[in-house]
């Protein structure tokens, strides 16, 4: 059966699944939105509009493989970190997971809108609205890493985040400023050998990172984007596949067994990679303010490993080139 309409501006949202999944998942769509029962109905709605998003459960995937073109898969999955993980390893074309956790939260809706929004609007989408704060820096300098990493504490703790949450953050921001600059330069080709962690490094002004942290809505957040671009979907799966398997092998090559980033993965309630071959690698993690989120309960995950990014025919630094965001200081943000 087919439900909703929508106007010409509208992707459709389309929900596939089993009675369980799909009531959960309908419940959560505050927008117009499509509800089949098979893959012939889902045909017959693409042959008059795409792109789409469909929400499928992913027992039932097996009927979209391969996807029909112009369809975002987003995967719908029991469990937390060690569940969505093997949802994406055992899916590797399904790039965007949710779990029922998530869905059958009081924040669903608008949990399920960020979703769609990442995905329609790739690494430029909106991080801070409804009266959210924020801060952003450049940072080039592996010896300011720790003088960010106090800054981060303080401003979350001057805004009443628990000691239990910073800690976190720190550790996830630590790791993921870390990987930009060390990981990703080498990655690139712009180390010829891999730099020891505990090396100092100083790259050019032009490739920085950017840090950006911040509170909305009950939710704090750390992203970081590097003009590198060098984290591949291969690499990515990888390491969690390496990781979830408990048996771990120190990977000299990279600095490290990759569980860094099994625990960034671990941490989150909300993980978004975006990846612009060469431009741009730009996570986003999202936890809980007050560390309400029981340990190992990953809601969402998206990756994107998209085409490189070109405007007017021209390669940007960053998604965007919106360079003028970026500064050598901090700022405040607020969105009112």
């Amino acid at each position: 059966m087919l439900e909703g309409t929508l106007d010409a501006e509208q992707w459709p949202l389309v929900v596939f699944a089993r009675e369980e999944f799909a009531n959960l998942v309908t419940a959560a769509i505050s927008t117009p939105h499509f509800r089949v029962s098979s893959r012939t109905e889902l045909a017959i709605l693409l042959a008059r509009r795409r792109p789409c998003i469909a929400f499928v459960d992913l027992e039932l995937i097996s009927q979209l493989d391969p996807a029909p073109p112009g369809v975002t898969i987003v995967g719908v999955a029991r469990g937390g970190v060690s569940e969505l993980v093997e949802a994406l390893l055992t899916h590797p074309s399904v790039l965007h997971v949710v779990s029922t956790t998530m869905l059958a939260s009081p924040q669903a809706s608008q949990h399920l809108a960020d979703v769609c929004e990442r995905i329609q609007h790739g690494p430029e989408h909106a991080v801070l609205r409804d009266a959210g704060i924020g801060r952003a820096a450049l940072l080039a300098s592996s010896e300011r890493r720790a003088q960010r990493l106090e800054r981060i504490a303080d401003f979350f703790a001057a805004h009443g985040i628990s000691a239990k949450t910073i800690e976190m953050m720190n550790d996830v921001a630590e790791e993921l400023i870390t990987n930009a600059l060390y990981d990703a330069p080498h990655e690139a080709g712009w180390f010829g050998t891999p730099v020891p962690r505990t090396a100092a490094v100083e790259l050019p002004p032009e490739h920085a990172c950017e840090i950006s942290y911040g509170i909305q809505a009950g939710r704090v957040f750390v992203r970081v984007r590097d003009p590198f671009g060098a984290l591949t979907q291969r690499r990515l799966f990888q390491v969690l596949d390496r990781c979830r398997t408990k048996d771990v092998q120190f990977d000299e090559s990279r600095g490290g067994a990759g569980l860094g980033m099994w625990r960034v993965f671990s941490a989150a309630s909300t993980l978004v990679v975006s990846v612009i071959p060469g431009r741009l690698t730009d996570i986003l993690v999202w936890v809980d303010a007050n560390n309400r989120r029981p340990a190992g309960k990953l809601h969402t995950a998206q990756l994107s490993f998209p085409d490189p990014f070109v405007r007017d025919g021209v390669a940007g630094r960053f998604a965007a080139d919106h360079d003028f965001d970026l500064m050598d200081e901090s700022f405040t943000a607020v969105i009112s």
